[in-house]
């Protein structure tokens, strides 16, 4: 008899439909065919013992499976369930009902020894394309499965043990218990109930720094931090994410399949405030700065994706940015430009989407102390040169924000604890402000990016339009500065974000020249 089971498996986000073909005849064999790897290939020891352990067998006749479509090498052991009841079904060991409902089930599940389902990774990307392929149900391991509760269009069991897989074919209406919706998950508290041990509160003076991540945070745009050591860059950097808006449902969705893949969504979502489903807050990334340059781009044997990519519609922080490898600088150039990366690998290619918010932070110099004063310095000008150099023309050309960070004056630190400093919850206010402008301006006209930062370069005369007035006064700025296209069209971009911060339908004199100061500081303020 011959038995079709559906599941699927992940080639980065893409997702392909897999047919689990069995086949029972006569002898006594037992063949694995479909491009299956070394995982694939040993389940057939797990299937034999969970099945033991639950009252059923392996046939002795002759077994041919096959994983089509057979040109795809498929990994993991997340076949397992597939496979198990592909068998039992092919063999009559279940009812002949099972086998007719099998067509509207995509299932997978790794098998323990007892029959207990372990979680797979990639069951968010699986789901999704589940629910466009038009199958109605899926069956999972419990914990994936809570991946899916949000998803709206299909319906998600999550099993526990093999028996649950049988119970649920064979009588999916008395298993509503385990269907996993939105009300199986604890959700996220609010910010204002969340501890938040880094807020701008806490930041004495730096107002020129703490306004422009202000509007870095509101148009979502890459930004440099440049100052001493013990200036509060790092901390100032980690007080961002207090500020930034929460993710739509539609960001929090790419951005929850790209952890999915990786196998980090549970790990994300797990924890005292947040219990399953979608990734809520906005990802904070820090790699260090000796982190390898597929660990960081995505790679390895199965192409997973990289810190980038996890950073997807978040922060990438990158502290000492000067002291990270050349070749891991260089390779942000295509994601800062283009949101997207692309991981080749022998025999596929995985494209991840890597639209994030880039924040760097750097000495001035090899000592750090550039900015001290007069003889705080021992750094020779070819030195400085050398390290500044670390960081490429193109690559700071694509950072849109220059801060200059000075160390805090004494009187500050210790008199100034009676100023009473903005706190992230305000500056949020203002923050999620222009973005709820950015994104009734852009959806409006349908475009595909809602941020001031992804203004594509056809949208720029549209919504960046300028003035005459304000037309000269860029023509000298262009020319005093020596400004390359990319950097005007930065200068407007940031701008624009300024008069949204301002609720400016127009970009004035005022917003331009606030925009060019944080583009280009003066050389004063270098050195």
């Amino acid at each position: 008899m011959l038995c079709k089971v559906y599941c699927a498996c992940c080639n980065g986000l893409e997702v392909t439909t897999i047919t689990v073909e069995v086949s029972v005849s006569v002898g006594i064999q037992y063949r694995l065919v479909g491009l299956p790897d070394s995982a694939i290939k040993e389940s057939q020891q797990r299937i034999d013992s969970a099945l033991t352990c639950n009252g059923y067998r392996l046939p002795g006749k002759k077994l041919t499976i096959n994983l089509a479509p057979a040109n795809i090498r498929k990994e993991g052991s997340s076949f397992d369930v597939p496979l198990a009841i592909g068998i039992l079904c092919a063999s009559k060991q279940l009812e002949e009902n099972i086998t007719e409902r099998l067509s509207s089930f995509i299932i997978l599940g790794e098998l323990a020894l007892d029959g207990t389902l372990r979680e797979i990774p990639g069951a968010l990307p699986i789901i999704i394309h589940s629910m466009n392929q038009g199958f109605s149900s899926c069956i999972l391991p419990r914990n994936s499965a809570l991946e899916g509760a949000e998803i709206d269009g299909i319906t998600i069991y999550g099993a526990s043990t093999f028996k649950d897989v049988v119970d649920i074919l064979s009588s999916p209406e008395s298993c509503k218990n385990m269907i996993v919706s939105s009300k199986n998950i604890s959700m996220q508290k609010s910010s204002s109930q969340e501890k938040n041990n880094y807020d701008f509160a806490l930041v004495k003076g730096q107002l020129k720094a703490k306004r422009g991540l202000e509007i870095a945070a509101a148009g979502s745009h890459n930004v440099i931090l440049t100052g001493s050591p013990g200036s509060g860059k790092t901390f100032m950097a980690k007080c961002l994410p207090g500020i930034l808006p929460p993710m739509s449902k539609e960001e929090a969705i790419e951005t929850s399949k790209i952890y999915s893949v990786a196998g980090l969504l549970q790990m994300m979502t797990n924890n005292e405030n947040h219990t399953g489903g979608l990734i809520r807050q906005r990802p904070f990334r820090a790699p260090h700065h000796t982190i390898t340059v597929p660990a960081l781009i995505g790679g390895g044997n199965k192409g997973m994706p990289g810190e980038i990519s996890l950073a997807h519609n978040g922060v990438l922080f990158a502290d000492e940015f000067a002291e990270f490898d050349r070749r891991s600088i260089e390779v942000l150039r295509q994601p800062l430009e283009d949101g997207v990366v692309q991981v080749s690998r022998v025999r596929s290619k995985n494209y991840y989407p890597a639209r994030f918010m880039l924040v760097a932070a750097m000495n001035p110099c090899p000592c750090g102390h550039l900015f001290d004063g007069a003889g705080e310095c021992k750094c020779s000008s070819s030195a400085i040169s050398k390290y500044r150099a670390k960081i490429s023309g193109p690559v700071y050309d694509r950072i849109d924000i220059n801060l200059i960070v000075r160390q805090v004056a004494a009187s500050d630190l210790i008199f100034g604890g009676d100023v009473k400093e903005e706190p992230s919850s305000v500056i949020a206010e203002r923050v999620k402000a222009a973005r709820d402008i950015q994104l009734k301006r852009y959806s409006s006209n349908n475009e595909s990016f809602f941020t001031n930062a992804a203004i594509s370069s056809s949208g720029l005369k549209r919504y960046c339009s300028l003035g005459k007035r304000e037309e000269l006064f860029m023509e000298a700025v262009i020319n005093r500065h020596k400004i390359s296209a990319r950097g005007y069209t930065r200068i407007l971009k940031i701008a624009r974000t300024i008069a949204d911060l301002a609720h400016s339908d127009s970009i004035t004199m005022n917003h331009l020249a606030e925009a060019v100061q944080f583009r280009c500081p003066d050389k004063d303020e270098l050195f």
